[in-house]
């Protein structure tokens, strides 16, 4: 939620900024709009996953710092290190952090 507030601020203050907003600036705030946990309709942009990404390798590293090992799955980072889990991003067996399926990241 606070990912897409901060997409939506962001992309606000651009558009006050440009005054004549492109197509690529309506497009992502129409992505950034659309709640990403909605069944079947999961195509992440570019911002979102690189975002996302950032999140999750954040929290997978105070994790390994503060527990002494990586967790074993996502599901360990939350509540204390994420709000919930990723719908963008897993965790792979080693710990590293990977593209969910089907979430359209790279």
């Amino acid at each position: 939620m606070k990912l897409i507030a901060v997409t939506l601020v962001s992309a606000a203050a651009c558009l006050a900024l440009s005054g004549c907003p492109s197509q690529t600036v309506k497009d992502g705030a129409n992505a950034a709009s659309k709640d990403p946990a909605a069944p079947g309709d999961i195509n992440a942009t570019d911002a979102q996953c690189r975002a996302e990404r950032r999140l999750v390798e954040t929290a997978v590293e105070t994790y390994t710092i503060l527990q002494g090992a990586p967790p074993v799955d996502e599901a360990a980072l939350v509540p204390d290190w994420l709000r919930v889990q990723s719908v963008f991003m897993d965790l792979d067996a080693q710990g590293n952090v990977v593209p969910a399926p089907g979430s359209g990241c790279p």
